[in-house]
């Protein structure tokens, strides 16, 4: 008999997927600051990481063209949740950085991710917990990226 387990693992992960994602479209998103859009939530949530980061390398920890990582930038800006300056080593560059309505949009992004965490958990008895997230901390770690810019 084959085993199964890849196939469970993915089904469970779509279900989650899914039930977030339609969570995110019922209940105002970052606590209705901002539309539910991923590349622009991971995107703060790793400008939000350092003091300024470079477009460059946005498109690189999120594995996407740096042409969309530039038009989100332009999406963000006209938000008010980012700005731009050359960036201080290279003035060919661009430096982002998160205004102060981004750094309070990340903060209501984290309060939610941090809700639909704790009813994820919600759904563990208090024991199994630690090895769940033990587990978790394993696979993002050999899988995700690294653990300063998850945010």
């Amino acid at each position: 008999m084959p085993d199964r387990s890849g196939e469970e693992l993915a089904d469970h992960i779509s279900v989650i997927i899914r039930a977030l994602l339609v969570s995110g479209r019922q209940g105002a998103p970052a606590e209705g600051r901002l539309a539910f859009n991923p590349l622009h939530f991971h995107m703060l949530r790793i400008i939000g990481a350092g003091e300024t980061s470079r477009p460059s390398d946005i498109a690189d920890d999120l594995a996407v063209p740096r042409t969309t990582v530039s038009a989100a930038v332009k999406a963000l800006q006209k938000k008010g949740l980012v700005r731009t300056a050359p960036d201080k080593s290279d003035g060919r560059a661009i430096s982002i950085s998160l205004t102060g309505d981004g750094r309070d949009v990340l903060a209501a992004i984290r309060r939610q991710d941090h809700r639909n965490a704790s009813a994820m958990l919600g759904a563990l008895p208090e024991k199994d917990r630690p090895a769940f997230l033990e587990a978790m901390g394993r696979i993002a770690r050999t899988i995700g990226l690294p653990q300063s810019k998850q945010g």
